[in-house]
């Protein structure tokens, strides 16, 4: 211990009189484990932080599939969610939930509020007891009895400010009277906004009728509890064989049918996992190419310090102890170099979350926790190791060599030297080169995806959602008058030229489709294909700029009096008509209380252009368009196109539409551009990052062969005043330095290529229009290699270059 506490103090005053290379060191190190911690602590949230339900690891989902294959995560209807729960081994119970909105009016202005829909036993399943009254019973699920509500805390606190008398009330919810039986405790927590679409702040029965007749009316969703010691390979293979029996048993609604099991964390983390660990990879490049650069600092540092090593080994000290020294000193660096990194985690979080929150929900809940303390910890003593150990093994117990050595560089142990620090500066290219090149791949994506032309014009359009009780506006006339009311009211503010409604808004994550039956093919009942459905009125097209490619748009005379139409997209045009005329053709779709061969047929009067309806990265969809006054719906949301700034104008929007009902809330208002920003969000994260980490490595690498070069400009001062004194030009010796760091970038150049083309496939599922090997990426990345470098390497060159000769000669 003494020996040890010895060796720190020593180390501590080292560091202290090397004052510049101490501070260098520790922001190297810092910029390396910060960013490294920051990333973890996103991949610990999102990955591996436990969820915040009682034993999380046994919560399932239950999405519908097809024995087709295509979409895994499909909706069900109450009726399979109630077979599977009556009849199945393996689950403690069985729940259903699905997204519902309601807008809440009171004593107070009002307001949408996210909520969900839930079947009796869903509290018990994710262990919830309410702070206030109570939760959902059977007797709730009954149609006509299910007016009732649980609050969130949150939602208790901010609109019935903790009232703890709040149970019996009555709110009105979309028009209706609930009554407030219950309110959840604070660490009720609700299910992710990626399966509900926003948080729950309520939750009101799911109310459905679960009996043969509702098969077909999947809408819902469904998650379970495993039974101890239940696994999810056991709980698939008993839904596998319920619904086999559903398929033999109702061939008419449940042909084909099947069900997945997933945990509910595997399905959260679908999207994310192998975006996070690219990241998480890449930052250990900028951290691996940071411990090269200290590695080198070091090796150069303790050339420098040959005679004070020699001193002590001729003082009696062993090869072990010196190294052991040189160790102490590297992993005091990088504790210093993990403290200061924690800070910059610290801020770096705050930036991630700013960055990704539309992308990554879950990083709103991002903190430095012991997790990432640990991690932390750990690679900042392994990154002691790591660039320490270079230099503690270079150290020598020769004390005659060395002390007839000086200050000089000479002899064996320098050369060796010096090919380790020509190896650490061409591994920092290459690694440098791997980032660059996945860098160049994602901006190539993405601009690739710019270059998509999504169908519409999204600019200077401002949208909002309008979502009318059925109770105050039931399916008919009132839904079609309150918009057309509405609508005109918007077409009257200065600076708007067009005013209109849709039920689902390209670039968003909602979808309408329908099962549908073209005149002319024939299909079995139960197979027809789903195509996306939007209900629109007239001006929708003229708002967002769709073009007609054949036929007429909707008008006003397009009402529930005249017989039924529909507009087409190519697609479906091309898919049912391959290069015939469709105008005139008919097709039906069929409902939950229309069976297909009952439905009305609708006549094709117009075909539109493609919209890129699930991204601009995902494929073009048939799409049908039935107009509103032949299609009422209470949900819709507007677009209105502005001759300026749109948003400027969401005030006037909303003023308009409280002039036809003061109850009706506008909400989720945006304009386009942000909705295509949203849908471009999580490319956007991916590139933005990795983008920066190049950067760094880049700059790191650059700092790595500059201290190089400089520091072999300085240890061949003598050589090089000789050719000049010879007669070498300047341009000689610029030529001669030059040459040898251009020959360690060609070597990492060479090496980071072999190294990008096979890591940068990793990144094929977050790339569009581009391949993992595209050359263009790969020759801006060696190109921007290849120039920062030199102009790394030209400064020490031109330095050497402009040496006096005779100031040279005298230097040793």
């Amino acid at each position: 211990m003494p020996g040890l506490l010895y060796q720190l103090r020593y180390a501590l005053r080292t560091l202290a009189r090397s004052r510049s290379f101490t501070v260098v060191a520790i922001l190297t190190l810092s910029l390396g484990i910060g960013v490294n911690s920051a990333i973890f602590s996103v991949v610990n949230a999102v990955l591996l932080q436990p969820l915040p339900y009682a034993d999380p690891d046994r919560l399932v989902l239950l999405w519908g599939a097809n024995q087709a294959g295509g979409d895994r995560r499909n909706q069900i209807s109450f009726t399979d969610m109630d077979d599977w729960r009556q009849q199945n081994h393996v689950f403690e119970d069985v729940a259903a939930y699905e997204h519902w909105d309601a807008s809440m009016a009171g004593d107070f202005a009002p307001e949408r509020v996210p909520g969900m829909q839930v079947s009796d036993g869903y509290f018990a399943l994710m262990r919830g007891t309410p702070l206030l009254g109570r939760v959902l019973l059977p007797e709730d699920q009954i149609d006509g009895k299910d007016y009732v509500v649980v609050l969130g805390y949150d939602l208790w606190r901010r609109k019935f400010g903790a009232d703890p008398k709040v149970v019996g009330r009555t709110v009105e919810m979309s028009g209706r009277p609930y009554t407030i039986v219950g309110v959840m405790p604070a660490s009720f927590r609700p299910l992710p906004a990626s399966l509900v679409g926003k948080h729950a702040e309520l939750y009101r029965p799911v109310a459905e009728k679960h009996d043969d007749n509702d098969r077909a009316s999947r809408h819902l969703r469904a998650i379970a509890r495993l039974k101890p010691g239940v696994t999810t390979a056991q709980a698939q293979a008993e839904i596998d064989l319920l619904t086999r029996r559903q398929q033999a048993g109702h061939p008419e609604s449940d042909k084909g049918r099947t069900a997945r099991v997933v945990t509910l964390r595997d399905d959260l983390v679908r999207n994310l996992r192998q975006a996070l660990l690219v990241l998480q990879g890449a930052v250990c490049f900028v951290l691996l190419i940071a411990c090269a650069n200290l590695a080198n600092l070091l090796l150069a540092r303790s050339a420098g310090r040959r005679k004070e090593l020699a001193i002590r080994s001729a003082l009696g000290a062993g090869r072990f102890q010196l190294a052991r020294q040189a160790l102490t000193e590297s992993m005091l660096l990088a504790l210093a170099g993990g403290t200061c990194g924690l800070c910059l985690a610290s801020w770096g979080t705050d930036l991630l979350q700013k960055l990704g929150a539309r992308v990554i929900p879950e990083l709103a809940g991002v903190q430095l926790d012991a997790r990432v303390l640990m991690f932390t910890l750990a690679i900042s003593l392994a990154t002691g190791v790591l660039f320490g150990l270079a230099p503690a093994l270079q150290t020598t117990p020769d004390a005659i060599e060395g002390l007839k050595a000086g200050g000089r560089s000479s002899g064996a142990g320098s050369t060796v030297n010096r090919g380790v620090r020509r190896a650490l500066v061409i591994s920092q290219m290459a690694v440098a080169l791997v980032l660059l090149a996945g860098a160049g791949l994602l901006v190539r994506s993405f601009a690739r995806l710019q270059d998509v032309q999504p169908g519409f014009d999204p600019r200077n359009v401002l949208t909002g959602n309008l979502a009318l009780p059925t109770v105050r506006y039931p399916i008919g006339p009132k839904q079609t008058t309150f918009y057309r009311m509405a609508i005109e009211r918007i077409r009257q503010l200065p600076g708007v030229r067009y005013a209109a409604a849709v039920n689902v808004l390209p670039e968003t994550t909602n979808f309408d489709t329908t099962g549908t039956q073209m005149e002319g093919h024939n299909v079995t009942p139960g197979e027809e294909p789903y195509l996306d459905r939007y209900i629109v009125t007239p001006d929708y097209f003229r708002t967002l700029s769709i073009p007609l490619v054949r036929g007429r748009l909707f008008t006003e005379q397009d009402n529930g009096q005249m017989p039924l139409v529909a507009l087409i997209n190519e697609t479906a045009a091309r898919m049912y008509w391959q290069g015939r005329n469709p105008l005139g053709k008919r097709f039906r779709v069929g409902g939950f209380d229309v069976p297909m061969d009952k439905a009305p047929w609708r006549t094709i009067v117009g075909v539109v252009q493609d919209v890129y309806q699930y991204g601009l990265d995902g494929q073009r969809s048939a799409q049908l368009y039935f107009p509103h006054a032949q299609f009422p719906t209470g949900f819709m949301t507007l677009v209105v196109k502005c001759a300026s700034d749109p948003a400027q104008l969401a005030a006037g929007v909303r003023a308009g539409i409280r002039t036809v009902d003061k109850d009706q809330p506008l909400y989720d208002v945006a304009t386009m551009d942000e909705v295509m920003a949203d849908a471009m969000a999580g490319r956007r994260f991916s590139l933005v990052l990795l983008a920066i980490f190049s950067w760094i490595a880049l700059s790191l690498a650059a700092l790595g062969i500059y201290g190089v070069i400089s520091y072999s400009v300085t240890q061949r001062t003598q050589e090089l005043g000789t050719r000049m004194a010879l007669g070498a030009q300047r341009r000689d010796i610029l030529r001669l330095v030059l040459g040898q760091g251009m020959a360690m970038i060609l070597a990492g150049a060479g090496a980071g290529a072999v190294a990008a083309l096979l890591l940068t496939r990793f990144l094929a599922s977050l790339l569009f229009g581009v391949s993992a090997t595209d050359a263009f990426a790969f020759g801006g990345a060696i190109a921007m290699l290849m120039a920062v470098g030199l102009a790394a390497c030209y400064l020490p060159a031109r330095r050497a270059a402009r040496a006096d000769p005779m100031a040279a000669l005298r230097w040793e």
